[in-house]
């Protein structure tokens, strides 16, 4: 058995980057996936995810033989340590992570381990669930003494490579001392570099990973509240972040005001962390509060879109300019401009898309995607700018004033430079700001 072999199972966003970044520190990587199509493009060097350096921090990796790809488990039996990042869904029955595809994992995993194998667990799981499946296998396989660990991750998307090789900290939690042992073993660089490392219980471990999600959302959905009040009494909502976040018990990231939080992970998390509250009967009060304010958020710009034009969307056209839920990905899962777009449809209007790297299928007539910006614009009533791309920031609206049916704007990101010479011919509505006509 090499302590240099290393099993990843679930190539997703958390299980690639994981197994890309472990690879690049000379450790030999077997990578399992149930599904044959992600496999088979990552044999190739193609990642099925959009992250920056990604494929050729994959490619590399390849090339140097230190990563491999299977969708069979038993190719793995030797590894020591195995790393599982398989999805842990919403359930829309409980509201609660769904487990089944971890179950399946760890189960398998466990019938070909080697003795003494350690099994990671880097999806988010309700508090609790690591002790579950450390019980399940001392009863299934007494014989075999594996041990699980839980070591969650705190990946940004966009900047998932940057984030792996520059963690804030390395959470690691588990009953047994030699299976944290051998975890904190594969990061042993990042700890030469002074990264703090948490050693706990796996309870505790897997609290942090959701304490961390809500507090992070929390302070999203603070600064948008904080963004209508400023829309309705006057100010610039930047200052007024900025005013705050320049505060060290602040600090200034997640105070951007925009269209609420989206992604794979906050709202999925908060949702999983009031439900484990309320099964426990511990209420968390303001994570329930903040669902509820981030899901309003929609309906709010929605009916600003509508007042600005004379509240009548039925039989307008809108150009949505982005699609992911954030920029530098691909991600539309839970996406602020996707729900918005799905909103403008049942309301009657006609969307246009544009997004340089997400894709988006719609089902419906009124719905169509645009390879540019110009051709998302054309015959538009309103510009909807909905994920901060940086081509969203630089681009001149001059080259689409005379294809548009209204030069308005609606800056959900508030990112268009309005103080450029275009802009004075446009109206500009942004989010923290109130209408600014065209002047000229």
């Amino acid at each position: 058995m090499k302590t240099d072999e290393i099993c990843v199972v679930g190539v997703g966003y958390v299980g690639l980057i994981q197994a890309v970044g472990l690879a690049s520190f000379g450790l030999k990587v077997t990578c399992v996936d149930l599904d044959p199509a992600k496999i088979d493009m990552l044999r190739r060097g193609v990642p099925p995810i959009f992250e920056a350096g990604l494929e050729e921090a994959l490619r590399q990796a390849i090339d140097r033989g230190l990563i491999g790809f299977s969708t069979d488990i038993a190719e793995a039996a030797a590894a020591p340590l195995y790393f599982v990042a398989v999805g842990t869904p919403t359930s829309e029955r409980t509201g609660n992570a769904r487990l089944d595809y971890l179950e399946a994992a760890v189960s398998g995993i466990a019938a070909v381990a080697p003795p003494e194998a350690v099994i990671t667990v880097k999806s988010t799981v309700p508090i609790g669930t690591c002790a579950a499946l450390q019980a399940r296998l001392d009863r299934d396989h007494p014989e075999k003494l594996l041990a699980i660990v839980s070591n969650p991750e705190f990946l940004r998307e966009g900047t998932a490579l940057h984030d792996f090789f520059n963690p804030e900290r390395i959470v690691i939690g588990g009953a047994s001392r030699p299976a944290r042992e051998r975890v904190r073993k594969s990061y042993a660089g990042f700890e030469e570099r002074g990264v703090p490392v948490i050693e706990s219980d796996t309870f505790t471990s897997e609290t942090i990973k959701y304490a961390a999600n809500a507090f992070l959302a929390t302070k999203v959905t603070f600064i948008n509240e904080i963004s209508d009040l400023v829309e309705t009494v006057g100010g610039d909502i930047d200052e007024v972040a900025r005013g705050i976040g320049l505060d060290s018990r602040i600090g200034p990231q997640f105070l951007k005001a925009g269209p609420g939080y989206g992604g794979s992970c906050f709202p999925k998390d908060t949702l999983a962390l009031a439900t484990i509250g309320r099964r426990h009967g511990v209420q968390q009060q303001i994570v329930e509060t903040v669902i509820r304010i981030n899901d309003s958020r929609r309906f709010h710009i929605l009916k600003r879109i509508e007042a600005a034009m004379g509240d009548k969307l039925s039989g307008k056209r809108v150009a949505v300019l982005g699609l992911a839920f954030k920029a530098d990905t691909d991600d539309v899962r839970d996406s602020p401009a996707v729900e918005i777009v799905h909103a403008l449809l049942e309301e009657g209007a006609a969307v246009r898309s544009y997004d340089p790297v997400a894709k988006l299928t719609v089902k419906h007539r009124g719905y169509r995607q645009c390879e540019t910006i110009a051709a998302a614009c054309e015959g538009a009533s309103a510009v909807l700018v909905a994920t901060e791309w940086g081509e969203f920031r630089t681009f001149d609206f001059t080259a689409v004033e005379e294809a548009v049916e209204r030069r308005y704007i609606f800056d959900m990101r508030r990112i268009v430079d309005i103080k450029a010479p275009w802009a004075r011919r446009w109206d500009i509505e942004r989010i923290g700001s109130p209408l600014i006509r065209a002047s000229g």
